[in-house]
């Protein structure tokens, strides 16, 4: 955790900030290691770290130790205003997209009795920080990776006609659960026949029925950190569409597996899939990303969409996802996590995706 102080405090400095009020949950467990439903953070000189008394005896085990820990009675403002060092600070950065008007005003004016503070909106900046994983992150997005491959080989055996997509969709919930004590690290889709042309569709009653395409999108969480992943099957035999399909979506994951690498814009990244898909005649049907940052959140920095201009880094660590959607009949999506390197990317996702499987 101090290695990241250490970077924000130089980014702030760079910004002109002598203090910066962390107020976004996942990003004060980033700074502090603090798991809990409740909570701020102060960097200034040194790291405040702000909660209740709900969890008093936790922050004492999670939060890292050279953060000064504040334990609020009468509510945080009253507590962030009693912080000795807080007059010492005159121009404090907040995250202006992680705190509503109403919450800044309170705190304004509260802090107008301790000094003449410059508040100084900001947006992203640890949310940019968070894009480059360090190792001990990516160990543990790697173990939420193999906790899903896990998950899915586990409930192929349960894959057959007349189950439906809401018992496999409890089915992976539970196991999640099993391994890792927490849910899901998202809504799990399990989309059969004509919902799987639904990108985001929600496991219903409807069951399992030969010809099928089935769509499962699903991710464990492991220690704060999520996992995504994809893969559609065949209920049967395949036929020549399907198979078309298929290896359409799979030619163009294996195009972007191959040339995404540190460097490259999220637009190129895109069109390496894209633009297979749209060469084979179904452009029409990819209408969403590529792929998204995973982290503290399944959905995060980086993009990699057609709009975008930012470059991967290493260190990023991404989703690719190409898909096909077709109205009324089905749909392919596959997806892996990998990690963006400076030669290329490193795989985490380890279920097999060459061949359409049938069930």
């Amino acid at each position: 955790m101090e290695h990241r102080i250490r970077r924000l405090k130089n980014i702030i400095k760079k910004e002109g900030l002598d203090g910066f009020l962390i107020t976004n949950l996942l990003n004060v467990r980033y700074f502090t290691g603090f798991t809990g439903s409740s909570a701020i953070c102060l960097v200034g000189k040194r790291t405040h770290f702000l909660t209740d008394f709900r969890y008093k005896e936790q922050s004492k085990k999670e939060v890292f130790p050279q953060a000064v820990i504040h334990i609020a009675t009468e509510g945080f403002i009253e507590e962030l205003a009693a912080i000795e060092e807080l007059p010492s600070l005159t121009s404090l950065g907040f995250e202006a997209h992680h705190i509503t008007v109403s919450s800044l005003d309170a705190i304004k004016k509260k802090l107008r009795k301790v000094g003449n503070f410059k508040w100084i909106p900001t947006k992203g900046i640890v949310e940019e920080m968070r894009t480059i994983k360090d190792e001990q992150e990516i160990e543990l997005i790697s173990n939420a990776a193999r906790i899903t491959d896990k998950t899915f080989a586990e409930i192929k055996p349960l894959i057959k006609p007349g189950v439906s997509e809401r018992d496999l969709a409890a089915e992976i919930a539970y196991r999640f659960l099993k391994y890792t004590g927490l849910p899901p690290a998202f809504s799990t889709i399990v989309a059969s026949g004509p919902n799987s042309a639904m990108p985001h569709a929600k496991p219903t009653t409807r069951k399992l029925k030969i010809g099928d395409f089935v769509t499962f999108d699903m991710g464990s969480m492991w220690k704060g950190y999520a996992s995504d992943f994809t893969r559609t099957i065949v209920i049967g035999k395949a036929t020549p569409k399907h198979n078309e399909i298929y290896s359409i979506v799979e030619k163009a994951q294996s195009l972007a597996l191959v040339g995404i690498r540190a460097g490259i814009t999220s637009k190129a990244a895109d069109a390496l899939a894209r633009d297979h898909i749209t060469r084979m005649g179904y452009g029409e049907f990819f209408g969403h990303s590529l792929g998204h940052g995973v982290g503290l959140n399944v959905h995060e920095e980086p993009r990699l969409a057609a709009l975008g201009n930012n470059k991967l880094k290493p260190g990023a660590v991404v989703t690719v996802e190409p898909g096909i959607y077709l109205p009324n009949w089905g749909g392919v999506r596959i997806e892996d996590l990998v990690v963006v390197t400076k030669d290329g990317v490193r795989i985490l996702s380890r279920t097999p995706r060459d061949k359409l499987l049938e069930f």
